[in-house]
């Protein structure tokens, strides 16, 4: 467990110092595009999943529990607290499994946090694009340098998840930068952040939707903990890698170098960012990308298959494992590894209407079920690796044994080009809000630097389009 040495300053200090003094004109312009598509996609899934079962409930519980304010709830007319709005647009951002993540082994949801959390913030002050997209820059590398310090130990080894826990912290130095905190106000409130870490992974054990609400948990703490710290409540200069910091109560090993060295001349997060094609748990698009490579070469029908091997790291098997073949809700199904290569192998797709179909048939399409209990998940050295990959073995009944291990699509080393990550964009916005809205959002958030007030973007999405009266949802309606 590699620490800093006592006589270097405390790592929250250090990254204040880094957050406070960052000029905008100085981040790599590959570092901003990579951001801005971030904050793309996460925007397009808030507004896009606004109206599905998780983020129905946080807005009821906002509605009925919190304040009137100047931040906006996407996809609807109402305006809360920025606590409370980024609360509920952060539940949407993560529940469907269409949101960002960390890849090339940095285990973190970055975006579902970092966007409601500063452009709620961002929006309570009439802030400016260039004032969000610098915070939001910190944000971002501060979740993935939390995430190489952290993980896989943080979720493998003790079962937290990482949204909620990394996410916190972002989102406090994010709302400490949009509201020029001095540096001891943000010290404080990186340390009354890690009072606020939670989350842990049992939904994929045994259920449950709360793992929807984690991120806008994280990102609603981050502001708390700023505002606490603003009104003057101390924390630990050293939470990260003190004797009781963040990193030994979470983690079984963590390197705390992460997080201080290179700051500002080394960007970690577009050698990390990823982006999903998939609906489904990150550490399973590997196995879909070797499959459908298998597709590609070889001619076979999902008759033809015997049996499938999974070759995993150990994360994937006990993340994806748990559930098993026969998934009884849609949160299990999105992480239960052999129902999602049972489905691609079956139907070709893991989108969301995909997902949503196998929940209407309550996940006994006897297809899909059939290959799916013939699925094995397993640890193979060859995946097991510094950069994570999956392996597929097919073994088909005329005998043949076809094997492909690739990275994700939409991952550092299989990426997704610019119009890729727009074209995915426009088609969830284009649903609720029209195709001339979508449009006009990804032309504010990818010139992000030149707007003046980000109100011009988020009173775009006040009043989603209707049929017949009745408010439309982009993943419903297919």
């Amino acid at each position: 467990m590699a620490t800093q040495p006592s006589s270097m300053p405390p790592v929250a200090r250090q990254l204040a110092e880094w957050a406070l003094a960052l000029d905008l004109r100085d981040v790599d312009a590959a570092m901003l595009e990579r951001v801005k598509l971030h904050i793309l996609d996460q925007i397009g899934a808030q507004v896009s999943c606004y109206d599905l079962p998780a983020p129905r409930i946080a807005r009821a519980y906002v509605t009925q529990f919190g304040r009137s304010g100047p931040a906006s709830i996407l996809g609807t007319a109402h305006r809360a607290d920025p606590e409370d709005a980024a609360f509920v647009n952060g539940t949407a951002g993560s529940s469907f499994e269409i949101d960002d993540y960390g890849g090339n082994g940095a285990y973190a949801h970055p975006g579902c946090v970092i966007v409601p959390g500063g452009l709620a913030v961002a929006e309570a002050l009439g802030a400016s694009g260039a004032s969000l997209l610098r915070a939001a820059t910190v944000g971002f590398e501060t979740i993935i340098r939390l995430a190489l310090a952290s993980m896989p130990s943080m979720l493998l080894g003790r079962g937290f998840h990482q949204t909620a826990a990394h996410g916190v912290f972002g989102v406090a130095l994010t709302t400490a930068m949009l509201e020029r905190f001095d540096l001891d106000a943000t010290v404080d409130a990186l340390g009354v952040a890690g009072s606020h870490a939670s989350g842990t992974t049992e939904y994929s054990q045994s259920g449950g939707e709360v793992k929807r609400a984690h991120a806008g948990i994280g990102a609603a703490g981050g502001i708390r903990s700023a505002r606490l710290a603003r009104l003057g409540l101390s924390g630990p200069p050293t939470i990260f890698e003190g004797k009781r910091g963040f990193l030994q109560a979470f983690c079984n090993a963590h390197d705390a170098r992460f997080l201080h060295e290179q700051l500002g001349s080394h960007w970690h997060f577009p050698e990390r960012g990823a982006l999903k094609p998939h609906a489904s748990c990150a550490l399973i698009h590997h196995h879909f990308a070797a499959y459908d490579e298998l597709r590609a070469a070889h001619a076979f029908s999902a008759g033809d298959v015997e049996q499938v091997v999974l070759g995993c790291e150990p994360l994937t098997v006990v993340h994806t494992g748990a559930t098993g073949p026969r998934p009884t809700d849609i949160v299990g199904a999105q992480f239960s590894a052999e129902y999602g290569i049972a489905m691609r192998i079956v139907s070709g797709r893991n989108d969301a209407g995909a997902y949503l179909d196998a929940e209407r048939d309550q996940f006994q399409n006897p297809a899909v079920a059939a290959i799916a209990g013939r699925v094995r998940l397993e640890v193979d050295p060859d995946c097991a690796t510094q950069i994570p990959k999956g392996k597929v073995t097919l073994y088909l009944r005329d005998g043949r044994v076809l094997f492909a291990t690739a990275y994700a699509l939409g991952s550092p080393f299989n990426p997704l080009g610019r119009g890729d990550i727009e074209q995915k964009y426009l088609d969830l916005v284009s649903r609720n809000f029209g195709d001339k809205t979508a449009r006009s959002s990804l032309g504010l958030i990818m010139n992000l630097e030149d707007v003046a007030d980000v109100r011009q973007l988020t009173g775009l999405f006040a009043q989603p389009r209707t049929r017949n009266g009745k408010p439309r949802d982009a993943l419903m309606q297919g």
